[in-house]
């Protein structure tokens, strides 16, 4: 995890309001809590509809719509939304931000024609995508 990667797609200090240097920094907003602003910043990082990225969370749309933008979310969303900011970071780097979005809603073979978005509610889901884009990285297709 590239601590600072994820720092930005979440919105960097402005919106942390915690300064995010190292995997240790991540770990204390996993744990306290990341303010709800961060679920827009991401979705806008990627160019995604807010809507989708809060379908990946583990909290219903209707509970987030209880929050101000600078509540804290429970350290469970806290840390879905890290992995999630970690592996768009991944995601990008590897395929490009433009083209991001177009594979995560397309059937793969490498993943048994699924969709890559599909497999996003969990971290073991998250870890093999990211998985499938070192492999993509590397030039390595099943």
């Amino acid at each position: 995890m590239t601590a600072r990667m994820v720092n930005e797609r979440l919105g960097g200090y402005g919106i942390l309001k915690h300064s995010v240097k190292s995997d240790f920094d991540l770990a204390y907003l996993a744990e306290n809590g990341i303010p709800k602003a961060s679920i827009q910043h991401l979705a806008d990082s990627v160019a995604m509809d807010v809507k989708d990225i809060i379908a990946l969370l583990p909290v219903t749309s209707r509970n987030l719509q209880r929050y101000n933008d600078i509540d804290l979310l429970s350290n469970v969303v806290s840390d879905h939304l890290i992995a999630l900011a970690d592996l768009f970071s991944v995601g990008a780097r590897v395929l490009g931000k433009d083209y991001l979005h177009g594979w995560l809603n397309n059937n793969i073979p490498a993943l048994g024609q699924e969709k890559p978005i599909n497999f996003l509610k969990t971290h073991a889901g998250i870890d093999l995508i990211k998985t499938e884009l070192g492999r993509i990285e590397h030039g390595i297709f099943a």
